[in-house]
């Protein structure tokens, strides 16, 4: 057994842990009456008929879906595109780390991207310096239809830009807000969405960490893509990595227990999202909202635990896959396929963008940002000058 200041201390910094990543999930405020009825109208109805199209993507487009002297001139574009050649349009988000704003294209066309923008003097203040880095060349090794795609960096003397693709439908999170919870078929798409997503992750050795409804975005298609790599890392393959992190809901037991984790953390997680958009709540949620009760009921597992009559038998038997307590007998990316909850799903009709999403979010045009709510950014802090903040990232 443990000693008494072992335990004090491992309580103690999940204590800690605990005060430092306070639940990042919060009811949504005003939400658009027109995305409201969508959801009505396709998600709970089932009533929404129409026709899937192939997303514009660096790495996949050919001549047939673009005309081709913009197919030929798409690549040379993009490097030579400037920090000078985009205007803002409208925030998107604002994170712990940065903000992100949709900027467009003002010389070469009418393109649009979402710019996440991180204050310099802030990181070296944090001494996050790694993690931005780190951030940047995991998502340059990231080229999946179903993981949003950095395109490029840019970097001046006081802040770093990442230039990546936007998806205007907004966050899945909206799906499931107010106690919602989606049909069997739209979450079967969405999981199917992660679960393509950690495959290519977990077979480059990189497990996300922090999967949530926050981190999946709807593009303007309805495909979902995950986005938010800031605590990602790459693990070598047989070995695993210490550090506390993730978000109270979503994170697998052997993170709190600080045994080591590996891939199989993101699969932990998967299984507590999928409850999630079945059910309409959190799996290991405290009522009380009391988040070191929630680790004890994450610890605790599933044992025991009965599942709401809404969840048929085959998607129960598939949560339990996914959050065994034992990492090494849970699924993996690559068997979720074969599972049975999803008998007759067409995966490859998912994997060439062919299938029918269950939600079509409206998206009128490339600067449409009614999925979001875009009510400004506070204006950025004062950070105590560091004279070495412009000399940590030459790569960048």
């Amino acid at each position: 057994m443990k000693s008494k200041s072992m335990r004090f201390r491992w309580i103690s910094n999940l204590k800690k842990w605990v005060v430092n990543n306070l639940c990042c999930v919060v009811r949504k405020k005003n939400i658009k009456r027109q995305r409201s009825n969508d959801l009505e109208s396709s998600v709970e109805d089932k009533s929404c008929e129409v026709t899937a199209c192939s997303a514009i993507d660096l790495s996949t487009i050919t001549s047939a879906d673009l005309p081709s002297s913009r197919h030929a001139d798409l690549e040379t574009e993009m490097s030579r595109l400037k920090l000078d050649d985009l205007n803002i349009v409208t925030p998107l988000g604002v994170g712990g780390f940065g903000r992100v704003i949709l900027v467009q294209e003002n010389c070469y066309s009418n393109e649009t991207y979402a710019l996440k923008i991180l204050n310099k003097q802030h990181i070296v203040a944090i001494g996050e310096q790694a993690r931005v880095l780190n951030e940047r060349d995991i998502m340059v090794e990231l080229r999946s239809d179903f993981i949003v795609r950095l395109h490029k960096t840019f970097k001046d003397d006081e802040h770093l830009y990442m230039l990546m693709e936007p998806c205007l439908g907004g966050e899945l999170f909206t799906l499931l807000s107010e106690g919602k919870y989606l049909s069997h078929t739209a979450a079967k798409f969405y999981t199917a969405c992660v679960a393509e997503a950690f495959s290519f992750m977990h077979s480059k050795g990189i497990v996300h960490r922090d999967l949530k409804p926050e981190n999946v975005l709807l593009d303007s298609k309805g495909y979902a893509k995950l986005i938010d790599f800031g605590i990602a890392k790459k693990v070598i393959p047989g070995n695993k990595t210490q550090t506390l992190c993730g978000t109270p809901n979503y994170v697998a037991p052997e993170i709190l227990l600080r045994k080591g984790h590996d891939t199989s953390a993101d699969i932990w997680s998967l299984g507590v999202l999928v409850f999630a958009m079945l059910s309409g709540r959190a799996l290991f949620a405290d009522k009380q909202d009391n988040d070191m009760n929630t680790c004890n009921n994450i610890l605790k597992g599933l044992n025991g635990f009965f599942f709401p009559i809404e969840i048929e038998d085959i998607a129960e038997h598939f949560i339990r896959k996914l959050c065994r307590k034992n990492p090494v007998k849970r699924l993996t990316a690559q068997e979720i396929p074969k599972h049975g909850w999803f008998n007759g799903f067409q995966w490859e009709d998912l994997r060439s963008r062919t299938m029918e999403p269950p939600f079509i979010p409206t998206v009128e045009s490339s600067v449409d940002t009614r999925n979001f709510d875009c009510e400004g950014f506070p204006e950025e802090a004062d950070y105590p000058h560091v004279d070495d903040a412009i000399s940590w990232d030459p790569d960048f």
